[in-house]
């Protein structure tokens, strides 16, 4: 086999009952070596690594064995022979860790394997998810990040083979985090919970120490974190005003208001702490049996006296659309006043079995008239005259104040303002 025009190219060798075998071929390098086989009754084709002036690619990996995938061969490795087979770029880290370091002789790729690493045979196999996570793990590095390579491909490794492959404690690399921040563009989305949880505990120990911080850091910081919390409260109040009338709706502000509980202060005029969710009034106990319950049971602080809160949406009515008299007389909604009723039934069934529900809870609390909120609705969803009646019906609910979801966004969008204002 030859080729008098300096082309690069891959040809059929030699064919057999069980295989192709294809040679790489490139006279103006004098390459002509064994590059591919092609297995004709099973899924199964081994590449060779051809090095940049021939011969093996590697220093100890010899041949990549793909299994099940049809020709359509995985990421991170290069297709053709022309660039020589075996690992793209992103995975150059990865190449010499299995090569020099574990030095591996053939890496087995299956589409859907059970990882395994035959230590005395110098033998892996992977599948295509490994491949691909650790495809992205090293894209995400940059290049001043090269010492920290090892460390990471080893971590990798340990959590698919924790007998064989034993993890170094590595040393911090002076600046990282220096380098991390200059690229940070701000987003508080960016961070998953492994680094919430880092940076957590790293700010903890930090705290600790000694003339670390100063005051004046400190304090900054805090305002920092304090105003970035509450503008990315603000943004997802916000995101759930504008979905769509569904009936997970209320169920994702109850979550929404369960994880930022601090704006419960801000419904109540008093010093409350978060109590419970969904908590039964109505049977033996606040812990969820036989009765009905409330959305949330909120806790005063100093008193120990509970207050309810009943929720609904931002898309649920709070005025009939038609009018009841004349143009402008509007009866409140079946919604508004089925919630009313609610909460303050809810409060009646707490009152009447109160000993005994305090008798069977793990934390004392008191009913001493309690106070009841309805969340409901949005007042811009109304006209001028239906603002004027059902402004006429809140101011004279007695025993029920009525908030609006356009109005408690309102108050968390002034209490982000006045921060701002702060800072300055």
């Amino acid at each position: 086999m030859s080729d008098d025009t300096g082309e690069k190219k891959e040809l059929l060798f030699k064919e057999t009952s069980v295989k192709k075998i294809y040679y790489f071929m490139d006279s103006s390098k004098n390459i002509n070596q064994l590059s591919k086989e092609e297995y004709k009754n099973s899924d199964k084709i081994v590449h060779y690594p051809i090095g940049f002036k021939g011969g093996a690619k590697y220093h100890n990996i010899l041949k990549f064995t793909y299994v099940g995938f049809r020709k359509k061969l995985p990421v991170g490795i290069y297709k053709v022979a022309n660039y020589g087979y075996g690992f793209t770029r992103p995975l150059k880290f990865f190449a010499k860790y299995l090569d020099e370091v574990l030095k591996i002789k053939e890496l087995i790729i299956e589409k859907d394997i059970k990882p395994f690493y035959d230590k005395k045979k110098k033998v892996i196999g992977l599948n295509q998810n490994i491949l691909s996570k650790m495809k992205n793990v090293l894209e995400s590095l940059n290049g001043k990040q090269i010492k920290e390579t090892e460390q990471l491909v080893t971590t990798e490794l340990h959590s698919i083979f924790p007998q064989e492959i034993k993890i170094k404690i590595a040393d911090y690399v002076s600046d990282s985090i220096f380098l991390s921040v200059e690229r940070w563009n701000n987003s508080i989305k960016e961070f998953s919970d492994k680094d919430k949880h880092a940076i957590q505990e790293l700010f903890d120990k930090l705290s600790l120490t000694g003339n670390f911080f100063s005051t004046n850091s400190l304090l900054k910081t805090k305002e920092i974190i304090d105003t970035e919390y509450i503008k990315s409260t603000y943004i997802e109040f916000s995101n759930l005003m504008k979905a769509k009338d569904t009936p997970g709706l209320e169920k994702k502000w109850q979550m929404f208001l369960k994880e930022k509980n601090w704006i419960f202060s801000y419904i109540f005029s008093h010093p409350i702490i978060f109590y419970k969710d969904e908590a039964y009034v109505g049977g033996k106990g606040i812990e969820n049996k036989n009765g009905k319950f409330t959305d949330f049971l909120v806790k005063n602080k100093l008193t120990n006296n509970v207050s309810f809160l009943e929720i609904k949406t931002q898309k649920t009515r709070l005025l009939e659309n038609k009018a009841y008299r004349g143009t402008d007389v509007f009866s409140i909604s079946s919604e508004l006043s089925g919630a009313v009723n609610q909460v303050l039934n809810q409060r009646d069934n707490l009152q009447k079995d109160f000993y005994q529900k305090q008798y069977n809870s793990d934390q004392e609390f008191e009913v001493f008239n309690s106070s009841c909120i309805v969340l409901i609705g949005s007042v811009s969803d109304l006209s001028i005259p239906q603002r004027h009646c059902f402004e006429l019906y809140r101011n004279n609910s007695r025993d029920v104040e009525i908030l609006t979801f356009d109005e408690l966004m309102e108050k968390i969008k002034l209490f982000q303002d006045l921060i701002k204002v702060k800072k300055k």
